[in-house]
């Protein structure tokens, strides 16, 4: 490995682990909180037996609650649960890269892995994304490795990675199954690909036994978007690959001609990849993504860009690949040339990534918990408090009473019309604009809290007594 190599893995392994590790100590987001609250602080029985919503990432939930039972309660405690394994994970698909087919393709992954916007936010969060990504990545390195080289351990790594993905998210089977189909084909690997994936299988039938009702009837919930007929043949690149470069939240992705530009350019990068030259090699690589997608699309599934993020393990992969084979060609070229390239290939994605990770060092994703504190100390516990918030039970869990839910503007508006002091919070994120004319008195006190997502801001305001 020569100097410059090594000096660029040396940088990007520290980019990759201070972004990720910075900042845990911020207080939980959204859905965080609902995983907490509803199965971590629960435990085993309502994590494998109670109600089952998508919030449940069952393995994480219970990796959770042990934590907690042996006494580590912190914020930073449980979301180490998501970024030790990401970074795992996107070690093993890096050393993988380099140590197979070179050390650009290896640095490419890294950077896409390091950079991606998306995987920056959800990576962080106390949910079981990280260890969906690590099950990926051992699944994909390993059914690659059985397939050139059929080894036993091969295999117990393909259906460990499995088995860990299915276990923390119901849908990852889907691509767990697809993979196996291909080892399958293969006469060398049928007979032990068959036994383990059917023990696999069967150990992830019973995990779900309790949920299975619950599992299919989440489907049908409402919360994303819908895979479009019209967009299908797109949809494995704009609603996986598009969203994970250039979106920090959680937006729903409305596929469009700029989205279909940008999911053309980035499918003529996919297909310029050596790895699709053999059959079964592409076939492992492409077949979790289509076969998830479309069973998405054929069940009629409301999709969010997380919901995929595992599947960026082969499309980056194919990505990095397919990148250091464009290089390669450009290496003959003038150095202006080669230059912009670059500059076009990963500048954007760079210059997203030093933006996003300064603002994820200095402000928590949602100031809730910041919210909470302030008005205990700002005012005496009795105090009652108008939350025009679309998540009020954030604010709950935190301030540890209950809020009045205010909504519309006309709701919001009650808090100018207690006759005793009162406390009116304002997230400006998905809620109805709400203007309120006792704000602007002098005897009011404002503050107002930062944050990098969900509108950038929390607002409190204490409402003295008219």
């Amino acid at each position: 490995m020569t100097r410059v190599v090594a000096a660029a893995y040396a940088i990007l392994g520290a980019a990759l682990c201070w972004s990720r590790l910075v900042g845990l100590r911020h207080g939980y987001c959204c859905d965080e909180i609902r995983t907490v609250s509803d199965y971590v602080d629960r435990g085993p029985r309502a994590i494998l037996a109670g109600v089952y919503i998508p919030n449940n990432h069952e393995l994480f939930s219970l990796l959770g609650w042990l934590t907690h039972e042996a006494g580590a309660r912190s914020e930073m405690a449980l979301r180490l649960w998501s970024v030790l394994p990401f970074i795992l994970g996107v070690a093993v698909v890096t050393v993988w890269l380099h140590r197979r087919i070179g050390a650009l393709e290896g640095l490419v992954f890294l950077f896409l892995a390091t950079a991606s916007p998306l995987l920056l936010d959800i990576s962080r969060m106390a949910r079981g994304y990280g260890l969906v990504f690590l099950a990926m990545s051992v699944l994909v390195v390993s059914a690659l490795e059985a397939e050139s080289t059929p080894t036993a351990w091969a295999v117990v790594g393909f259906s460990a990675g499995g088995l860990l993905g299915s276990l923390t998210l119901p849908h990852f089977a889907i691509a767990y199954v697809s993979v196996a189909v291909v080892l399958v084909a293969r006469k060398e690997l049928r007979f032990q690909v068959a036994i383990a994936t059917s023990v696999s299988l069967l150990a992830i039938a019973v995990w779900y036994a309790a949920h299975v009702d619950d599992i299919a009837s989440s489907t049908l919930g409402e919360y994303g978007l819908q895979i479009q007929t019209v967009w299908l043949a797109t949809a494995p690149v704009d609603q996986t690959l598009v969203p994970a470069l250039t979106l920090l939240d959680d937006s729903f992705v409305r596929p469009s001609l700029e989205s279909l530009l940008l999911a053309l350019v980035l499918g003529a990068v996919l297909v310029s990849s050596p790895l699709l030259r053999r059959r079964r090699q592409a076939a492992i690589l492409v077949a979790p993504v289509v076969t998830t997608v479309v069973a998405f699309w054929f069940t009629g599934t409301y999709v969010v860009p997380r919901f995929f993020s595992f599947l960026l393990v082969p499309l980056f992969v194919l990505l990095a690949t397919g990148s250091a084979s464009l290089l390669y060609r450009l290496r003959t070229r003038p150095a202006p040339v080669r230059t912009v390239a670059v500059g076009v290939m990963f500048g954007v994605l760079a210059f997203q990534f030093v933006s996003l990770t300064a603002d994820v060092s200095r402000m928590p994703r949602d100031s809730t918990e910041a919210a909470a504190l302030t008005i205990r100390r700002a005012v005496p516990p009795s105090t009652p408090v108008v939350a025009h918030v679309p998540y009020p039970r954030d604010l709950e869990h935190y301030l540890e009473r209950p809020v009045t839910r205010a909504w519309t503007e006309a709701e919001a508006k009650r808090a100018c019309g207690l006759t005793r002091q009162v406390v009116y919070v304002d997230q400006p994120y998905l809620v109805p604009a709400a203007v309120l004319p006792c704000l602007g008195r002098a005897d009011v006190r404002h503050y107002r809290l930062r944050q990098y997502a969900r509108g950038g801001r929390i607002d409190v305001w204490v409402i003295p007594r008219a």
